[in-house]
């Protein structure tokens, strides 16, 4: 069985890799997670860079389908209904 994200078919050897990945080293960010993956599966855009915010959505969204665990991501963002006043 795969499943598709961000138009990529994962299949459960690469879901298994994933899990790996994270398990190998807590410590690392996601942004990390997501170079090492692109690395790891290789995947490429056209112009030969890697995919890392196609992998990062997709980790994200394989998170939140239960297929695999990511630790909280370590900065919140800002809330985007705040406004910055000038200081006088």
């Amino acid at each position: 069985m795969s499943h598709r994200y961000c138009g990529r078919d994962f299949h459960a050897d690469d879901i298994a890799l994933i899990r790996r990945l994270i398990a190998e080293d807590p410590a690392r960010t996601r942004a990390e997670r997501s170079r090492l993956t692109c690395r790891a599966l290789h995947w490429h855009k056209p112009d030969g860079g890697l995919k890392d915010m196609s992998a990062r959505v997709a980790m994200l969204r394989m998170h939140n389908d239960g297929l695999i665990t990511l630790p909280p991501p370590r900065c919140k963002r800002p809330d985007p209904t705040l406004s910055i006043s000038a200081l006088s």
